[in-house]
C-alpha cells in the first residue's frame, strides 16, 4: 500500500482506521517510517509479533539485529479525539534505558495486513508525538 507522506493525510488516515484486534497480530511486518527520511524500509526494518499466554509481544529487527523488545496492550489516545489503539510498549527491563521510553500506537487500515502507527517518546513522564509509520504484513 502506498501512503501519502503529508501530515494531514496521515492524521486523517490514522483517525479513520479501525482499532486492531491484538489477538490477530501474529506475524512479521515491514516497517516504513513515514515521516522520517531516509525511510528505514530500505534497511529491512521489521517488527516480529507473536502471541504468548500473557498476550502479544515482539521485537524489532534493523540491520539484521534484534533490538527493542515490546508487549502490546490495548489503549486510548490522549487528546480531544480519543481513539482505541494497540499500544506497543517498550518499557521492559531487557531494553536499554533510552528504548524504554518508546510507545507506538497502531490502528488497522486493512484487516490483518496493513496498519498505521504513531510513534511517541516519553519526555518528562509524558509521551510526545514524533511521527507516523506503517506496518505491512510480510507474506
Amino acid at each position: 500500500m502506498v501512503f501519502l507522506k503529508d501530515g494531514w493525510t496521515l492524521r486523517e488516515m490514522f483517525k479513520d482506521a479501525a482499532p486492531p484486534d491484538i489477538s490477530e497480530l501474529n506475524s512479521e511486518y515491514l516497517v516504513d517510517m513515514l515521516t522520517l527520511w531516509p525511510s528505514f524500509r530500505r534497511f529491512a526494518h521489521r517488527k516480529v509479533i507473536y502471541q504468548e499466554a500473557a498476550g502479544a509481544a515482539g521485537y524489532n529487527i534493523l540491520f539484521n539485529k534484534i533490538w527493542g523488545r515490546f508487549v502490546i496492550e490495548e489503549g486510548i489516545t490522549a487528546g480531544a479525539d480519543p481513539l482505541r489503539v494497540a499500544v506497543i510498549n517498550y518499557n521492559r527491563a531487557d531494553n536499554s534505558f533510552v528504548t524504554r521510553g518508546i510507545r507506538d500506537h497502531i490502528r488497522c487500515v486493512e484487516q490483518g495486513t496493513v496498519y498505521i502507527g504513531r510513534f511517541h517518546y516519553a519526555f518528562a513522564g509524558r509521551p510526545r508525538f514524533l511521527g507516523y509509520f506503517s506496518l505491512e504484513k510480510i507474506k
